[in-house]
């Protein structure tokens, strides 16, 4: 669906387009329920840019990729009136509601048999954005005769731009020997701004230039006015980034974009994003993207989370095929942002000028987390703003854990509001151990007990090891039984989800809390279980409840690997837990005045420009 035939209004005032009403991309995602439900004779046509209507056949935009939450975009952008506007042809009945409450009572904006056109035809919406209370609007069509929805779109009326300031932004991707995945993204991304993003940049005053960071300078990308390659030293994510932030201040744009070189999304977020910046009420405001997880396509992995003691994502796990999940999600989004809210840096679009501190050298894991608490953004998260990538118990490793606990230490020691002091965050290390010995991941274990050691030796140990070079060879060493190996193909490796059916109950399950699985309890081996576990659930911990021996199994790469119970592990890192505890209290409170104290100088673009390559900070091209 082409954007291009909403830049005009029916009366003959400029239009901005706030929301393209889109379908499918396969090569993106097939789950058709995030944007359409379908029903009776309708389908998709024409490459899946287009639904083709018989006589009776419905189409529901009840959907997380095409409804419009009034409710967030009033209270947050300047909304100058509100239509929708469609364009195909052939006759249609069409029906537009707003939904203000969890009651789900329904509130008819719009109910009337339309004539669809080329050149579109727009239903003006905008006595809505003067009702009391705001919520979220969907619509429906159904075909009177055969027909075709070509294109669609949410707009308002173009802002004047005269004297504005441009809207300019920088796409920043931090990439590592991802050469054909970053090559991909780079094209996706150039080709739509040279193409239907265009006259959409030129509607909002603006204009975009995509940077990628490349830390294994091992990228070879075709010359293109709106791309800068930029080689960089392998300094992780926060490295990258900061990199990334530094093109984007010397270029002298008013936004920066982070963006994983392993996500993939549709074009129709940077549309979205770059509409609500532009509109924004706030100075700060900021647009955090939410992930779906390769696994699991049609549910939400993460969208924003909440850091306190522990990462918890946001509306983890709604069904986005179910329009009363997605309502409720959609609802909650225009409250107010608990305390701690973070984005992930796999979509992560903010204001430059309100930048205080830069990444601090986390290498990754935590550099997201840092950052959103000590900025001071207005974040929001959009509908349909998403990336799809592999979900992080894919990725989790003993690195990744090791990486994961240091970093909730510093925030926990650095962040205003987070302080525990040395026994509040000795709990936390307990549950993080607690947690890898139940799941038998002793390599885990130790793993984190080594990240609990290196905090203590102080900021430094940070400014030294920026690169990791000389920390990951030691942590990946760890990685004994976790480590994946080919699997048996004799062995199935594409299983089905272990049914919570399938598991001790509440009852049974807290005696094993209590036993740390087993692990306080004589001949266990004899008495417990062994079972397969599927890749979707080997972060979990219930799956594990009651086992001896749990063997885990990626049917995307044919890889697994064998974890076993073994009580002579688990006393030695126990033991050597209550060594590190008695050394965190008694070095605690000079410690955690060393990090606070060191933080402004290592979050900072100086600390960062003695690292770049070449040991200084390149200049960057101003946007095109």
């Amino acid at each position: 669906m082409n954007p291009t035939a909403f830049q005009t209004a029916p009366a003959g005032a400029a239009q901005l387009v706030l929301q393209r009403i889109v379908l499918p991309d396969f090569a993106v995602t097939t789950e058709t329920g995030l944007f359409v439900h379908l029903q009776d004779a309708a389908h998709l046509a024409e490459e899946h840019r287009a639904i083709a209507f018989a006589e009776g056949g419905m189409a529901w935009f009840t959907t997380y990729g095409n409804l419009f939450n009034l409710r967030l975009w009033g209270q947050a952008a300047m909304l100058d009136g509100l239509w929708l506007r469609l364009a195909g042809e052939g006759r249609v009945g069409l029906k537009i509601w707003h939904v203000t409450g969890v009651d789900f009572t329904e509130h008819t904006l719009f109910e009337d048999v339309i004539d669809l056109s080329a050149d579109g035809v727009a239903v003006d919406l905008s006595a809505a954005l003067d009702q009391p209370r705001l919520g979220v609007l969907y619509f429906r069509l159904q075909a009177m005769a055969p027909a075709v929805l070509r294109e669609g779109a949410w707009l308002t009326t173009a802002p004047d731009l005269a004297g504005a300031d441009p809207l300019r932004l920088a796409i920043s991707i931090t990439t590592f020997r991802r050469e054909e995945d970053v090559a991909a993204t780079a094209a996706r991304i150039t080709g739509f701004l040279d193409g239907e993003g265009a006259p959409y940049l030129a509607a909002l005053g603006g204009e975009a230039h995509l940077f990628v960071v490349d830390n294994g300078q091992s990228v070879d990308l075709p010359a293109h006015p709106r791309l800068t390659l930029i080689p960089n030293a392998n300094l992780g994510g926060a490295g990258g980034f900061a990199r990334g932030l530094a093109a984007a201040e010397d270029g002298g744009f008013t936004h920066c974009l982070f963006m994983d070189d392993d996500a993939s999304f549709m074009m129709e977020s940077l549309v979205r994003t770059l509409a609500f910046l532009r509109l924004a009420r706030s100075p700060k405001a900021a647009v955090s993207g939410a992930m779906i997880s390769e696994a699991r396509r049609w549910a939400m992995w993460e969208r924003g989370a909440v850091f306190n003691g522990a990462c918890r994502p946001e509306h983890v796990g709604v069904d986005l095929r179910d329009p009363v999940a997605v309502t409720l999600m959609e609802l909650a989004a225009a409250a107010p942002r608990p305390e701690g809210f973070y984005a992930g840096w796999w979509y992560f679009a903010f204001p430059v000028a309100e930048v205080r501190h830069y990444p601090f050298p986390f290498f990754v894991r935590g550099d997201d987390i840092s950052f959103s608490l000590a900025n001071d953004f207005d974040t929001v998260t959009l509908s349909g703003v998403v990336s799809f990538q592999e979900d992080f118990s894919v990725k989790e490793s003993p690195l990744t854990l090791y990486l994961d606990l240091r970093n909730h230490l510093h925030h926990h020691m650095v962040q205003d509001g987070l302080r525990r002091g040395a026994l509040g965050t000795a709990r936390m290390v307990v549950r993080f151990l607690a947690r890898s010995v139940i799941r038998m991941h002793y390599d885990s274990a130790e793993a984190q007990l080594m990240a609990w050691d290196d905090v203590m030796k102080g900021p430094d140990f940070f400014a030294e090891n920026v690169d990791m070079a000389q920390v990951r060879p030691l942590v990946t060493a760890l990685a004994r039984t976790e480590a994946w190996q080919d699997a048996d193909p004799r062995e199935p490796t594409d299983l089905p989800d272990i049914s919570a059916d399938d598991v001790p109950s509440l009852r049974q399950a807290k005696l094993l809390k209590w036993t740390l699985n087993g692990h306080l309890v004589p001949f266990w081996k004899v008495l417990a279980r062994h079972r397969t576990v599927p890749m979707p659930q080997r972060g979990l911990i219930w799956p594990l409840w009651g086992l001896s021996q749990a063997r885990f199994v990626d049917p995307a790469r044919q890889k697994t690997y064998v974890v076993r119970h073994s009580k002579a592990r688990f006393a030695q890192i126990m033991i050597r837990a209550a060594g590190l505890l008695f050394r965190w209290i008694r070095v605690y409170p000079t410690l955690a005045k060393s990090y606070r104290d060191a933080y402004p100088e290592m979050a900072a673009r100086a600390f960062w420009e003695e690292r770049f390559l070449d040991g200084t900070a390149r200049e960057a091209p101003a946007a095109e």
